[in-house]
C-alpha cells in the first residue's frame, strides 16, 4: 500500500509558533518591554529621549508615553502596551508600574513552564492569588478627608513627585487640585439644573444621617477631559501657570472696533451662521429684468439685518457662534455695540456654556432671555506672545476651567501636561474613592509577605508554587525602586521584609536614597483605586499571554 501524502492545513509560508516556545516567545517579549521602562520608576526615574517618524521629539518618564511611541513588532508586546493604555484610560496613574508587574509575573512563570506545570494550574494560583491581593489592600488602606486641602494636595505630591514637574511641585500639585475641584459636579449640582429642588431637600436629610461618607459618595461627574481644558502658551516662566476661573480661547474679536474689555457681559451662544443662507443644493436662477437682481440682493441684507435684530433684542454683549458671521452681519452688531466671536470649536463652546450659565442654541428664531449667560465678571481679549487671547473669567461657580501653561519650549510644556494629567487622575479617583495604601513600594511589600505566608499555610498541591511566585513578583516594585535610587537591593528588601513580618505595614522605600523608611512619617501616598487596578490589570495580562500556545503570523517567513 503506497504511504499517504501529508495533509497540509496551515499554510507553510507563515511564520508559526506553536507550544512551549510560543510561551517563552511571549514571555521573553513581556520582559523585553518591562525592561524598556524599568528604569522610569520612581523620584529618581531617568528620562527617554523619542524620535517619531516625522521628527518630532518626545523627552518623558511616563510609561504609557514612552510605550505610545515605540514601534514594536511582537504581538505579546503590543498587548503589553495596550495595557498602559487601559491603565491610563482607567486611572490615569501607574502605568509603568503596571508594566514593570505583568513582566515580572511572566518571568516567575517561566521555571514553572519548564517544570511542565499546566498553565491552566499557574493561571489558578494567580487568581487565587488576585483574589486575596484585593483583601490585603483594601485592609491595610486608610480613609482620607476630600474636603482637607492638606492631605489632598500631599497626595498628589507624592503622584508628581517622580515627574519632570516636581520641581514645582506645590505650583503644580494646587493647579491640579483647584482644576478637579472646578469641574467636580455634586448631586445637587445636577438636580439643580433639572429643576428637583424638593428631592435633593430630601437627599440632603438622608445623607446628613449617612455621615463623612456623603461627601465621597455625592460625586456624580469629574470630566476632566471635556471641561479641564489645558492651554500651553510657549513663553514666560513656569511659575505664571495657573487656573482660570472660567474658560480661555484662541480667538481674537472679528471686528477692530468692537470692545475687548466687557465687565459683567450679557453672553450668547450659537450654533448657527450668522450670514446669508444658501440653499442646500446648487439653484440656478434666470433674471429678466435689473431690479429683479438688486431685489436678491436686497433680500440677503435683510435676511441678514432681521438676524442681528433678533439677537440685539436680548441686549447681549458678547455672541459667540460656531460657525461664520459675514461682514454685513459684523457691521450691524458693531452698530448695536455687540462684541463677536466666529468659528470656536464645539468642545470650547460646551465649556463656555457651563462655565457662563448660558445655553448654546441652535437657531436665532428661538432665542429666549433665559438662553443668555450672566454668571462671567469679566470678558477681556490679550496679547500673549503673537497671539491674541480671549479670556472669560471672574464666573461665578464655574463648572469648567482652563489651566493656563507658560514654559519655555514646546518639549518641556507637553512633559508638563502630560505630569499635569496624572495629578489630576489621582485626584479624581480620590474623589470617586477616598482611600490610600502607602506608597514607596510599601503597599507591594506588605503584599509580598502576606501573600508569602499565606502560601505556606492556606495553599495546598502545585497551586502553592504559582501562589507564591505572584508574592515573589510583588518585590519588583520596591527592588526596582532601591536600584534606581542607587540602594543595595539585597539588604535593604531584608530589612524589609522583616519590618513587614512584624506587622509594619507602612515601610517602604524612600525613592532617591534606596533606604527603608516608614510612610507615615515619609508621606507618600497612592490611591487605592491605582493600586487596585494596577495589580488587577498585570494579573490579568500575565494570564492572559500564559493562555495563549500558538502563534500564527500574518506575514511570510522571510
Amino acid at each position: 500500500m503506497a504511504s499517504q501524502a501529508p495533509v497540509i492545513v496551515v499554510n507553510t509560508s507563515k511564520q508559526r509558533e506553536s507550544g512551549h516556545r510560543a510561551q517563552m516567545s511571549n514571555i521573553a517579549a513581556g520582559k523585553t518591554v518591562a525592561d524598556v521602562v524599568r528604569t522610569s520608576l520612581g523620584p529618581r526615574a531617568m528620562l527617554k529621549m523619542l524620535l517619531d517618524p516625522m521628527g518630532g521629539i518626545t523627552l518623558t518618564n511616563d510609561g504609557f508615553a514612552i510605550l505610545r511611541e515605540c514601534e514594536v513588532a511582537h504581538p505579546a508586546a503590543k498587548s503589553m502596551i495596550e495595557l498602559s493604555r487601559t491603565q491610563d484610560d482607567e486611572v490615569g496613574d501607574g502605568t509603568t508600574s503596571v508594566i514593570i508587574l505583568a513582566g515580572e509575573m511572566l518571568a516567575i512563570s517561566a521555571p514553572f513552564l519548564e517544570r511542565k506545570i499546566h498553565p491552566v494550574v499557574i493561571l489558578r494560583g494567580f487568581q487565587r492569588a488576585l483574589n486575596d491581593a484585593q483583601d490585603i489592600l483594601r485592609k491595610i488602606a486608610k480613609k482620607v478627608d476630600t474636603n482637607d486641602r492638606e492631605q489632598m494636595l500631599g497626595l498628589i505630591k507624592s503622584a508628581i513627585g517622580t515627574k519632570f514637574v516636581s520641581r514645582w511641585n506645590d505650583l503644580m500639585c494646587g493647579l491640579a487640585l483647584d482644576a478637579v475641584q472646578t469641574v467636580v459636579r455634586r448631586s445637587s449640582d445636577l438636580e439643580a439644573e433639572s429643576g428637583n429642588a424638593a428631592t435633593s431637600a430630601e437627599q440632603g436629610d438622608a445623607s446628613a444621617d449617612a455621615g463623612d461618607s456623603a461627601s465621597s459618595m455625592d460625586v456624580r461627574e469629574v470630566d476632566i477631559k471635556r471641561f479641564a481644558r489645558v492651554e500651553k502658551v510657549p513663553g514666560g516662566e513656569i511659575e505664571e501657570s495657573r487656573v482660570l476661573d472660567g474658560v480661555m480661547i484662541n480667538k481674537d474679536v472679528v471686528h477692530p472696533k468692537m470692545r475687548r474689555r466687557i465687565e459683567n457681559p450679557r453672553i450668547l451662544l450659537l450654533d448657527c451662521p450668522l450670514e446669508y443662507k444658501k440653499g442646500e443644493s446648487p439653484t440656478n436662477i434666470e433674471i429678466t429684468r435689473e431690479e429683479d437682481w438688486s431685489r436678491i440682493l436686497e433680500i440677503e441684507e435683510e435676511q441678514v439685518k432681521l438676524m442681528c435684530e433678533k439677537i440685539a433684542a436680548l441686549k447681549p454683549d458678547l455672541v459667540i457662534t460656531e460657525k461664520g458671521v459675514s461682514d454685513l452681519a459684523q457691521h450691524f452688531l458693531v452698530k448695536n455695540n455687540i462684541t463677536a466671536l466666529r468659528r470656536m470649536r464645539k468642545t470650547d463652546n460646551n465649556r463656555i456654556a457651563r462655565a457662563t450659565g448660558a445655553r448654546i442654541v441652535s437657531s436665532v428664531d428661538e432665542l429666549k432671555e433665559q438662553d443668555v449667560g450672566t454668571a462671567c465678571g469679566l470678558f477681556a481679549v490679550e496679547k500673549i506672545g503673537d497671539e491674541y487671547f480671549t479670556f472669560l473669567t471672574k464666573c461665578r461657580n464655574p463648572k469648567a476651567c482652563t489651566i493656563l501653561l507658560r514654559g519655555p519650549g514646546k518639549d518641556t510644556l507637553n512633559e508638563i501636561d502630560r505630569n499635569l494629567q496624572d495629578a489630576m487622575c489621582v485626584a479624581r479617583n480620590v474623589l470617586f474613592n477616598p482611600y490610600l495604601c502607602p506608597g514607596g513600594g510599601a503597599t507591594e511589600m506588605a503584599l509580598a509577605v502576606q501573600l508569602g505566608q499565606r502560601a505556606k499555610s492556606e495553599v495546598d498541591g502545585v497551586e502553592q508554587w504559582p501562589y507564591g511566585g505572584v508574592a515573589e513578583a510583588m518585590e519588583v516594585i520596591p527592588r526596582t525602586l532601591i536600584q534606581n535610587g542607587g540602594g543595595n537591593a539585597i539588604r535593604t528588601l531584608t530589612e524589609l521584609r522583616a519590618k513587614h513580618a512584624a506587622g509594619q505595614t507602612t515601610w517602604g522605600v524612600n525613592g532617591e536614597t534606596g533606604v527603608p523608611v516608614d510612610m507615615n512619617e515619609y508621606g507618600i501616598w497612592e490611591p487605592l483605586a491605582v493600586k487596585l487596578q494596577t495589580i488587577k490589570t498585570a494579573i490579568d495580562s500575565a494570564s492572559l499571554l500564559l493562555r495563549v500556545d500558538d502563534i500564527v503570523s500574518g506575514t511570510g517567513k522571510n
